[in-house]
């Protein structure tokens, strides 16, 4: 492995962090602590730099393939075109191998691809490291089979001392159910004068909920769509159209920046599709919809789908989707396009050109506090001055006291006797009356 940049921070996630998730997916597909060690021994013969407790695992991107740069990543390679945790790879084609640069960089995606790829027999190496190292090799097909096993003790340490920090469920924030009512506040904070409250919107919605309501499921995240047309008005958000009633989604973002807050229950966005992570056909109540204005229709009917996005709606689309990912507590891998919802039993390809993987890292990028060009960082106050514990004494010891060099007088009786001097009316000198 070798790598050209790390992170001044240091990793995404400790190797706790790490083996915890790696098992979360490990429990999901129904296999047992080996079967992470063996996915564990991977990752630190892959990514892995440090000797001891001072040792680290890296997910690092390669310039070699751009896309991976989209994704959080800790560091670089330039080992072949490998990246992420796994040190996956598309073929020599450009061959999805091993998914699509998303999950390969994806910690959760790429583990779940390693382990679905480990043999079922993996178990007959339960005691020994240099059977898992060879289930591990049968995986990777490395050039350097023999170092997997050398992972083995270090693995069993830090998947034991992770579970033994947290239980071994799945680190997952509790799914927010029911319609966002929290959606103007959340929105208002990121957007500020650039949201517009639409009046209605906290009683509008489709009327067809989960279990027999009239309400939003769990929120898994956020759709983004397009809507075919740059002039797209509140009202046809709101009302729907002949064929499909309103309201078509929770939101409409303008060209001009603007995002308009039209519903708040389920609305007929999503439709028929599919998902992982999200029920078949469900995605109207399970994603939040942000109807986007675009393109320009010429007047022919025709429109260019090569057309730029304008940047101040690119940016309201990106700090809305963050702010709402926030609150619930998703990172970006829970913002998609209609496209990868529903292009294969719908044909959709909206968001038209928008790249959803380029789009996912610049909300990632909000989500972690990347200050973007033209945006200030919050400046903390200057300190005021420091006050000594004493002060209220020292002060009253100032006034008080008889000074000398003023005569034996106190600081106001010697404004008073200037005062006298000068002849003001109702000075006098403490000292020439006495």
């Amino acid at each position: 492995m070798s790598f050209t940049w790390f992170r001044p921070e240091g990793p995404l996630r400790t190797r706790e962090q790490i083996a915890r998730e790696v098992h979360a997916v490990s429990l999901a597909r129904g296999l047992d602590e080996l079967a992470t060690v063996i996915a564990l021994m991977t990752i630190s013969t892959e990514v892995g730099t440090g000797t001891g407790d001072n040792r680290k695992w890296w997910c690092p991107a390669n310039d070699r393939v751009p896309a991976t740069k989209n994704f959080p990543h800790d560091s670089k390679s330039d080992d072949n075109r490998s990246s992420g945790y796994f040190q996956q790879q598309p073929g020599p084609n450009g061959e999805p191998w091993w998914g699509t640069p998303e999950d390969m960089m994806t910690l959760s995606r790429a583990a779940n691809t390693f382990l679905e790829r480990l043999d079922d027999g993996y178990s007959a190496a339960a005691n020994s490291p240099l059977m898992a190292g060879q289930f591990a090799q049968r995986v990777q097909q490395s050039a350097f089979p023999d170092r997997y096993a050398e992972k083995w003790d270090e693995a069993w340490t830090v998947l034991r001392r992770a579970l033994n920090e947290t239980p071994t469920t799945p680190e997952v924030p509790m799914p927010v159910s029911g319609d966002p009512v929290w959606l103007e506040d959340v929105l208002r904070e990121a957007l500020g004068d650039r949201l517009i409250v639409e009046d209605g919107w906290q009683t509008r919605g489709n009327g067809n909920g989960e279990n027999g309501t009239d309400q939003m499921g769990p929120i898994w995240g956020v759709m983004i769509h397009h809507t075919g047309n740059d002039r797209e008005t509140v009202a046809g958000i709101r009302d729907g159209r002949p064929d499909l009633a309103g309201p078509l989604s929770q939101c409409l973002i303008t060209p001009d920046g603007k995002c308009h807050l039209i519903a708040v229950g389920p609305c007929n966005h999503a439709g028929r599709g599919s998902y992982p992570g999200i029920p078949t056909n469900m995605g109207n109540t399970r994603l939040i919809g942000f109807e986007c204005a675009w393109p320009t229709i010429r007047p022919d009917g025709s429109y260019d789908a090569a057309q730029r996005w304008p940047d101040a709606q690119i940016i309201t689309m990106r700090d809305a989707s963050a702010a709402v990912l926030k609150r619930l507590g998703y990172d970006s891998a829970h913002v998609i396009g209609h496209k990868e919802y529903a292009g294969a039993s719908q044909g959709k390809w909206d968001p038209g050109n928008i790249d959803m993987g380029w789009f996912r890292g610049e909300v990632q990028k909000d989500l972690d506090g990347f200050v973007f060009p033209g945006e200030h960082p919050p400046v903390d106050p200057a300190p005021g001055p420091v006050v000594p514990p004493d002060y209220a004494k020292e002060t009253w010891d100032q006034l008080r006291i008889e000074w000398p060099q003023l005569g034996g007088r106190t600081l106001v009786d010697t404004v008073a006797a200037i005062g006298a001097k000068l002849g003001i009316e109702g000075c006098y000198d403490t000292k020439a009356t006495k």
